[in-house]
């Protein structure tokens, strides 16, 4: 088998733990280039990860290095058209969600994309997480009976300290909504996944939304400058047949949690243990039996190969990278597509829409 030639845009966090090491640990893949408006953020990663060459800027990074396939890793307002420059230069391409900044401008990368006939996939790596695996199936298997409602939350902890610098996901222009999208873009994917073939697509959405630190220093110096999009934000959805949804999203504190439930019981995960669920059974004509019981997920459900790294975040990123690279490799579907990623950037457009409106928003997708 041909080398796959790999590059990344971006060499923040995310592009060196979650996809420069993990395109590394694959066979026949190869990370070509790396490139960063940041000259020294560039040759870092160069450096660190052994890669060949680094640039500066995109396009002549993919004129002389002519990669095969591309991720994506830079500030949200540069997705899209990234997105596109790629596809012109005929690469496959795994862009970090959120797709873009609203669903106008990821419509016209879409368009650009299916006439391409390129991989195209959407960031959204919780899927991989084997505690959500799990609760997948115990829903569609009727383990949970009929299920009621589904509470998730998510967040970060570094943000909540006020010393932290006014960075690109704090403005609305870079980002668009803050929390919102950065971590409710993950919960909306997942709840809807979790739900969707049992009860249907969300139909209304509603939000409420706030800023908590509002004035923070610049990244360079020239004094203090004002947060504009949420620090957090709280919202709920339900789906076609009635399931309830509710969500609180927070860069300044938050665990991550999922609770599910149902007519047969409820089945909650935990962040601090991603390989377990606690189920608490219970009769779907009475009350529940008993105790929660601390279930493992059984690992024929994510230990696939001798690979697979076997610690939080580090494998939903890496079935994140291999379910791209087999897409292009062995054709085989992708679970985020860029459809996947449009229909989430419109649920972030209406959460943001309820947030300033003060009203539920209704979904008509169809």
């Amino acid at each position: 088998m041909s080398i796959l030639r790999v590059a990344v845009i971006g060499a923040g966090q995310v592009a060196r733990t979650s996809h420069i090491n993990h395109y590394k640990s694959l066979p026949d893949v190869e990370v070509s280039a790396v490139c960063d408006v940041n000259q020294d953020a560039a040759k870092m990663a160069a450096d660190e990860f052994l890669i060949p060459s680094w640039y500066t800027d995109a396009g002549t990074m993919l004129e002389e290095v002519r990669p095969d396939a591309v991720s994506i890793c830079v500030p949200n307002k540069f997705h899209c058209e990234m997105t596109c420059l790629c596809l012109e230069h005929g690469c496959h391409v795994l862009c970090e969600k959120p797709f873009g900044v609203d669903a106008p401008e990821c419509q016209k990368a879409l368009n650009y994309a299916e006439m391409s006939g390129r991989v195209c996939m959407i960031g959204l790596c919780y899927r991989g997480i084997p505690g959500y695996m799990y609760l997948k199936k115990l829903i569609d298997d009727g383990s949970l009976g009929k299920i009621f409602y589904i509470r998730q939350s998510l967040g970060g902890n570094r943000i909540a300290n006020p010393q932290v610098k006014l960075e690109w996901r704090m403005q609305k222009a870079l980002s668009g909504p803050g929390a919102m999208a950065d971590f409710g873009s993950h919960m909306l994917d997942i709840g809807d996944m979790l739900i969707r073939d049992t009860a249907g697509p969300i139909t209304e959405v509603q939000c409420m939304s706030g800023i908590m630190v509002e004035e923070r220093d610049r990244v360079h110096g020239n004094g203090r400058g004002s947060v504009d999009n949420d620090d957090v934000a709280m919202f709920s959805a339900r789906t076609r047949d009635g399931v309830l949804l509710s969500y609180t999203a927070s860069r300044i504190g938050s665990r991550h949690t999922v609770e599910v439930y149902g007519s047969g019981g409820n089945a909650v995960f935990d962040g601090a243990d991603h390989f377990s669920l606690q189920i608490q059974k219970k009769d779907p004509e009475g009350g529940y039996l008993g105790a929660p019981e601390c279930v493992k997920v059984p690992e024929e459900m994510y230990l696939i190969n001798e690979n697979v790294p076997k610690t939080p975040f580090a494998i939903n990123f890496y079935f994140e990278i291999k379910q791209f690279i087999d897409a292009i490799e062995k054709g085989t579907p992708v679970d985020t597509d860029f459809q996947r990623g449009i229909y989430i950037q419109k649920l972030i457009d209406a959460l943001q829409e309820s947030s300033d409106c003060g009203c539920s928003v209704p979904i008509d997708f169809e």
